[in-house]
């Protein structure tokens, strides 16, 4: 005897999460409409309506998480703002009280403070990048 049974596809749990936008005037971060978002992409994060948010930089959607409670390791990429403009660095590790940073084509390293990296609001690791959400 042979069952045909029609498999339903998954329903796609979302969420909500806090969404913010990098405007070209210096850098300024304004709070915008909250992001339908997969759980499954936050599922890992500790309270993750909480320490994980979108930020839209010119046709760039960015998936953040908050650093602490995630961990950095060594090659993940923050968000990161710096003389005004914000940018992806790549993570290489900590000296001391310092994280060390590289642009994204490793040309250049930089020493940034851990409290003034703790100070800022949305920096974070970047979970995810793409062009629309």
């Amino acid at each position: 005897m042979q069952q045909s049974q029609q498999e339903k596809p998954a329903e796609i749990l979302k969420i909500f999460l806090k969404a913010y936008q990098i405007t070209e005037d210096k850098g300024k971060i304004k709070p915008i409409e909250d992001i339908e978002t997969p759980l499954i992409l936050v599922e890992n994060i500790e309270n993750f309506k909480e320490n994980c948010f979108w930020v839209n930089i010119k046709n760039l959607w960015i998936l953040i998480a908050k650093v602490p409670p995630v961990v950095l390791t060594k090659g993940d990429f923050i968000l990161f703002r710096e003389k005004n403009k914000w940018g992806m660095f790549k993570y290489l590790g900590e000296e001391k009280e310092e994280f060390i940073l590289t642009d994204a084509k490793e040309k250049r390293k930089t020493k940034v403070k851990k409290d003034i990296i703790f100070s800022l609001s949305l920096f974070g690791k970047i979970l995810r990048v793409q062009n629309k959400v």
